[in-house]
């Protein structure tokens, strides 16, 4: 059962960084997909607040990671290797959805907030992923 939620939160992962892939080169290339994603993005500018959402977003999602991390060095040496590459990814997706909220924009990336979107996805399954790997203490016996 631990290896099938692993399987089905790391397809989930690949799922929605291919989505931000697809999102983003279907919005350059077809004029139909450009045009919904910038009503969208009016729409959800318009109705929510979008700065304080992302901000809020990214926050948690910093504090997390660091909170999973510092559970990770108190624990490196009963863990499993599985278990460090786990926080290395954690730590490229944290820093791939931070460093793209703060440098791109609606201005330069018209499917900004769908591509964000994608990425927190896939940074947060990582994180707990990471969390429960962490916490329930993947042995180094553990072959998962």
């Amino acid at each position: 059962m631990k290896k099938a939620g692993y399987i089905l939160a790391l397809l989930l992962e690949v799922a929605a960084l291919a989505g931000a892939y697809i999102v983003n080169y279907f919005t350059r290339r077809k004029m139909g997909m450009a045009r919904y994603v910038i009503y969208k993005n009016q729409g959800w500018e318009r109705d929510y607040p979008m700065e304080l959402i992302k901000n809020s977003v990214m926050a948690v999602l910093i504090l997390l990671t660091v909170l999973v991390l510092i559970a990770f060095l108190k624990k490196r040496r009963e863990v499993s290797r599985l278990c460090v590459v786990m926080n290395l990814v954690m730590i490229v997706l944290t820093g791939l959805y931070t460093c793209y909220t703060l440098i791109s924009s609606t201005e330069t990336m018209r499917a900004y907030y769908f591509i964000s979107l994608l990425f927190a996805i896939a940074a947060v399954v990582q994180v707990i992923k990471t969390g429960i790997c962490v916490l329930t203490g993947g042995k180094k016996t553990d072959g998962a």
